[in-house]
């Protein structure tokens, strides 16, 4: 029974039977190769237009806040310089001015000064 004649047609050997399988099986696996390649092209490109989105709705609430707490620290810095030169300045001068002018009257006078 080995090429036994069925209608005209035999049952194909082990080995053929094994052929055929290997050439099924390798071309099923070039085409499961090739939609792995498609399926990863497509998984980056989705992923590359979704890092877009994500990245611009990100910079749509940061990005003027950032420039919002950039003039604020422009304003503080402002401040702190106007106020350093037309509050701080006068008054350290006023003071050094009264001390040298109680160490010039004591050291004249020779009378000292209370120390606290």
């Amino acid at each position: 029974m080995q090429n036994a004649l069925i209608f005209g047609w035999s049952w194909p050997s082990v080995e053929e039977w094994r052929d055929f399988v290997i050439v099924v099986y390798g071309v099923v696996g070039i085409v499961a190769f090739l939609i792995f390649i498609a399926v990863l092209f497509l998984m980056f490109l989705i992923l590359r237009s979704i890092r877009g989105s994500i990245r611009d709705l990100i910079d749509d609430p940061v990005r003027p806040t950032l420039e919002e707490v950039r003039k604020t620290a422009e304003n503080v810095r402002g401040t702190t310089e106007f106020v350093a030169d037309n509050a701080v300045h006068p008054v350290i001068r006023v003071v050094a001015a009264a001390r040298g002018i109680r160490r010039g009257l004591s050291s004249i006078t020779g009378i000292r000064s209370r120390r606290r």
